[in-house]
């Protein structure tokens, strides 16, 4: 496979995660209560946006591959960061989409998730889940630096986390919910997964820009 056949394919993953995510959200009932984990769609939207995550992994693979040249150490720390955190994104919602419904359609084990000890992947990693989110401003600040891909394509992944916090405090005044496709995990996901998809439009349209040195006009001009 060519370079170029790579990065239009790489664009196109992009592309089609972000329309996934969306979707899995917009599917996924109001919050993680026993009541909403029986929802049949719970488990669908878990799985919509673990095909997601799919794509963008693959995308991601040629998203860093086209700026690596310029990224330098901290690109390459954000793309490790990146694929840490969508690794243990494939371990939640795969965990989300069959283990949760499994242990809420038993009496004996509904109170273990909602707010219990094997809620949201039975708090694997512990603090280290929370904080793998930092992985997509990371990723982000190296692509603005790198300067091969438009800037929203950079922006837009360093904004999520803000947003993110922005929006949980936000949530008592019914701004946002605490669940679905307006909450705040959700808000992170749609920034962060736009910016994956405004470098894959890049990509595929191959409309990476690359800053090259400016010329001084005094250097441009013959010496007499």
């Amino acid at each position: 496979m060519s370079s170029t056949t790579l990065f239009r394919v790489s664009g196109l993953a992009l592309l089609i995660a972000l329309p996934l995510q969306i979707l899995g959200f917009v599917l996924h009932p109001p919050s993680e209560r026993v009541m909403d984990v029986l929802n049949p769609l719970y488990g669908p939207a878990h799985l919509i946006v673990f095909v997601s995550w799919l794509f963008a992994v693959l995308g991601l693979t040629g998203f860093y591959a086209r700026q690596a040249h310029r990224a330098g150490v901290l690109g390459l720390a954000g793309f490790a960061a990146t694929m840490f955190a969508a690794s243990y994104h494939f371990y939640l919602l795969l965990y989300e989409a069959y283990a949760t419904p499994l242990l809420a359609q038993e009496p004996a084990t509904r109170a273990l998730i909602g707010d219990g000890p094997l809620a949201h992947g039975a708090g694997a990693l512990g603090p280290v889940a929370f904080l793998s989110v930092l992985a997509f401003p990371l990723f982000g600040i190296a692509t603005v630096r790198a300067g091969v891909f438009p800037r929203p394509a950079g922006w837009l992944q360093i904004a999520g986390v803000p947003v993110f916090f922005l929006s949980i405090v936000l949530v008592p005044l019914g701004v946002f919910a605490e669940g679905g496709v307006l909450s705040p995990i959700a808000m992170l996901y749609y920034l962060t997964f736009l910016g994956y998809a405004w470098g894959g439009y890049a990509l595929w349209a191959g409309k990476e820009r690359v800053r090259e040195p400016a010329i001084r006009q005094d250097a441009a001009q013959p010496v007499a």
